[in-house]
């Protein structure tokens, strides 16, 4: 799974270059869709390299679960960018489905616990698995419910802001369990 959650990274990194090529093809060079091509290309040998460390962990089984964890802090990484950006979602969800989304977050939160006491490489690989896919899943449900008709700017506003905290807060934990 961590393999190909790796290929998986590298294929989005690659689409996300060629769109950014695209959108950058005759421009100056302040343009800021040069900016946009210039931290596409940064992602993709980001995600190229740990493509290629996570081929050499799945050799070493020791550092397996120590691998997929930095992969999936990676990850969030990119994912906290994407959510960051100026750029509003296509669809909209309603702001329930949002906080359904925090029991994600709270079951990944257990099992990192859990991992961070257990200290055994299988529960490491869990959690990073459950990890990238709890926190993507709350991001994206954040944004699309901050961008609901209903919804006034200032609530729009501490929705992403809270969006933002919970993934920081939630990488120092991953970071933790990380050092353990």
């Amino acid at each position: 799974v961590v393999l190909i959650n790796a290929i998986k990274d590298v294929a989005k990194a690659l689409s996300d270059l060629i769109s950014a090529t695209k959108g950058a093809a005759s421009k100056p060079a302040d343009d800021p869709s040069m900016y946009q091509l210039k931290g596409a290309a940064k992602v993709m040998v980001t995600n190229v390299t740990s493509l290629l460390k996570t081929v050499k962990a799945v050799e070493d089984e020791a550092t397996r679960g120590t691998r997929a964890l930095e992969a999936t802090i990676e990850y969030i990484k990119q994912e906290l960018t994407v959510f960051q950006s100026s750029e509003v979602p296509e669809k909209t969800s309603s702001p329930e489905e949002s906080i359904r989304m925090t029991k994600g977050i709270t079951m990944a939160t257990a099992k990192a616990v859990a991992a961070g006491n257990s200290c055994r490489q299988e529960d490491v690989i869990a959690t990073a698995n459950l990890s990238r896919k709890a926190v993507s899943d709350m991001l994206t449900a954040c944004k699309q419910a901050s961008y609901h008709p209903d919804v006034s700017e200032e609530v729009r506003e501490r929705a992403l802001r809270f969006g933002t905290e919970c993934t920081l807060g939630y990488l120092e934990l991953l970071e933790h369990v990380l050092l353990v």
